[in-house]
This record gives structure tokens, sequence and C-alpha cells, in this order.
């Protein structure tokens, strides 16, 4: 079968096509601008777009990924463009492009969609910086990014048909408990909250598949090996500091010969793809903050449950790294807008900038106790006063309680309460 054939029978499945999707509480903004849809492989994109294409009249769907239009080039992108206005003459197409970044210099045909013809055109891919940076820069300020992420705790009570509502009987109670436990245990891919059978083997394989696709495939590794291992190290150690000389020296020690510049750019890499965030330490000093050691955070709990062998009963590292997470989520960029905060007083987990000022400051622990609570809140109330900052949270696991220490308030908000307060 000849490619224009191959293109015209994709076209005409994605609009036969019988979908039924679970609503997302995400809201694509009307532009006519190229929009441009990012996230990790499986988090839900493909579907967002797909509900709106049904709703879209004069519209084609064409998934970049599709094994029979392999290998993908730009010469099939205009193939693509060509045969829908011929399937669609005279109508103003919108155009709905999955998996772009399989496409290299994909943007050449995009920007003239946009600015020369008027077309609309959404697209969905799997990095970062190929869509929002690249994108921005080849149109020139004619397009916009929304950014997706596993399901928010929020939505999966949704997907669970759970609604959350003021005042909850025990019983009611006592379930929000269990799905937020089973949350921070198993993540929130959708088709994970959706079909729990053999999640473990599903999240493997969504791993596998971003690693050779968006990693492996697209930067042309070599040395597979060592990332996959640097990779398994940082989940491993998600909301703890890293220091990514001592790890080039450890991997040495056992044999892996990688240099730290290589580890570094894995982990550029990663980040692209959205599976690690590496979050620096505030400072007035943009030098210092650069310097400082990071912290490891990962895109869903379920991957950090695939490689917790001991079955660490420290639940409070996976309430941790959801509240990194849904502060991501909210659109609070790490090492921009969301840092955590270290001095001789003690440490903070999240620190929240905003308009150049210090705005919040966040401890997470499962929950307080008298071992914990100096740390927890005393230090908190303390490194408060001296950057000037007065809105401090601890977020928990279920308790609810405001406390005074020192004269100062900390709300302290169970983070099912907390998927729902804006701070």
């Amino acid at each position: 079968m000849e490619l224009r054939d191959i293109i015209k029978s994709i076209i005409k499945e994605y609009e036969q096509r019988e979908i039924s999707l679970n609503e997302r509480n995400i809201t694509l903004p009307e532009t006519n601008k190229a929009l441009a849809v990012v996230g990790i492989r499986r988090s839900g994109k493909t579907s967002i777009l797909m509900k709106l294409f049904k709703e879209t009249e004069n519209a084609i769907f064409f998934p970049l990924d599709d094994d029979r239009v392999f290998p993908v080039t730009l010469d099939t992108l205009r193939e693509i463009v060509k045969v829908s206005k011929e399937m669609y003459p005279d109508k103003k197409i919108t155009f709905f492009f999955d998996e772009i970044q399989e496409i290299e210099n994909f943007e050449l045909v995009v920007k003239r969609l946009v600015e020369k013809e008027d077309y609309k055109v959404y697209l969905t891919g799997s990095s970062s910086k190929l869509l929002s940076k690249e994108i921005a820069t080849q149109l020139r300020g004619r397009s916009l990014s929304v950014e997706v992420f596993p399901l928010s705790f929020k939505e999966y009570l949704d997907f669970k048909k759970i609604t959350l509502t003021d005042v909850l009987t025990e019983q009611e109670h006592a379930n929000i408990l269990n799905n937020l436990e089973n949350y921070l245990n198993y993540g929130g891919f959708p088709e994970i909250v959706l079909e729990e059978e053999n999640r473990e083997d599903i999240l493997k394989n969504y791993l596998d598949i971003v690693v050779y696709k968006d990693i492996i495939e697209r930067y042309n590794v070599k040395n597979t090996d060592s990332l996959r291992l640097f990779l398994k190290f940082l989940i491993n150690s998600n909301t703890k500091k890293v220091s990514i000389n001592k790890l080039a020296n450890h991997f040495k020690s056992m044999g892996v010969s990688v240099s730290k510049n290589t580890l570094y750019e894995y982990l550029s890499h990663l980040n692209d793809s959205y599976v690690i965030f590496p979050l620096k330490k505030y400072a007035y000093s943009l030098k210092e903050s650069s310097l400082s050691l990071m912290k490891s955070y990962v895109i869903d709990n379920g991957f950090i449950k695939m490689y917790d062998f001991k079955n660490s009963s420290d639940i409070g590292k996976y309430l941790e790294n959801a509240v990194f997470i849904e502060l991501r989520r909210r659109g609070l960029v790490e090492n921009q807008e969301l840092f955590y905060y270290e001095d001789d007083i003690g440490e903070v987990d999240f620190l929240i900038k905003q308009n150049e000022h210090v705005s919040k400051l966040i401890n997470v622990c499962y929950s307080l106790n008298f071992e914990n609570y100096d740390r927890e809140i005393k230090k908190l109330v303390k490194i408060g006063k001296k950057i000037k900052c007065n809105e401090l949270y601890l977020i928990t696991f279920d308790l609810e309680k405001e406390i005074t220490e020192d004269g100062v308030l900390v709300k302290a908000i169970p983070f099912w309460k907390f998927i729902d307060l804006k701070i």
C-alpha cells in the first residue's frame, strides 16, 4: 500500500473511532496559535486531544508513532497535510498531531500551517525542551504549551467515582484515606488507576518505553547500562540530596565507567522527558543556588514503588514526592519558583518564590509527633522569621490543625484537602 493510501486509512480510522474518556481537570486555552500538550508518555495527553478532536468539525487526528508510517520524516508530515487538504477541499482543517517529537524539524511545517495558512494546530509530545522551548523559538510567539501530568489525587478520586464533600462520614473518611494510601504507593497513571491488575508490570513497561524512545533513541545514548543504573539510583534516592560528582566516583568504584559530565547529560534528558525533576536550594545568589546539591523527585510514585525493594515503611517520602508533583502540576517550575531551603537552622522541604519574594514555606510529614515536632514546626517557624515569610504550611497524611509556635501560625493540612487548596 502506498504512503498516501496508508495516511488516508489512518485518518479515516480515527474519524470513525468511538471513544469513552474520563474527564480530566485540564482546560485547554482557546487560541489561534499552535497549542502543544506536553508530558510524560501515558499521562493522558492523547486522550485529552482525542476528546477535543471528536468535538471539532473538519478535523484530522494523526498519530505520528504509528508503525505503518515508520520511519516518519518531515516529508511524511508534509504528505499528511497534503492528503488532508485533498480529503477536505475548501474546508478549514484543524490538525491534531500526536507524538510530534518523532519528526525532526517538524516546526517548519507547523510554522507554515499556523503563520502562513492560518490553520489551527494541536500537538502532543513527550519532551519539555522539544516543545516548550524549541517551538517557542521557531514559531516566534505563535505557540502555547500546556503540561499534562499523571492524575492528581482529585482526578484519581473522580476516576474512582468518589466525591469529596465538606462533611464526610467516618466510612467516607476511611475510604478517602484508603484510596490516598493506594495513590501514594502506585501513582496516578490513568491506566494504572483504572486497571489494577499487573500494575507493576505495566509501570515497568512505561518506564522502559520512555527510557528507550525519549532518551536512548532520541539522544543516541550508547552506554545504556549506565543510564539505567543512574535512573535507578535517582528513583531510589527520591526526596534526598544527590551529588553527581560523588555518584560518578561511586559508579567508577563499581566498575561502571561514566563521567560526571555524562551523568549531567543524562539528568538533562530525564528532566526533558518528564521522568526526574532536580530541585535546587534557594539562595539569594543564582550561582550559589545552581551549585547546590539537588534533591531528586520522580514524575509518579508508581515508579518509586517499582524500585523500593526494601518495601520501605517510610511512606513520608511517597507523600513528599506527591506534594512536589502537585506543586509542579500547578505551574510552579523547579528552580524558578520552587526550591528547597537549607541553612544552619535546618531544612524546609519546599520554598515558593513569587514576584521575587519568598511567599510560602512548606514542610511535609506523614504524621506529626513528639520526635519530629522540633524539625517540622519549630525550625520551620525560625526559618520563616529569619527570611520574613509568614505563610507556613505542614502537609500531612491526615492531620488538620492550626499550630501556634512562638507566636507564629503553622497550618497543618491533610494532603487530600491540600489538593483543593490554592496556596
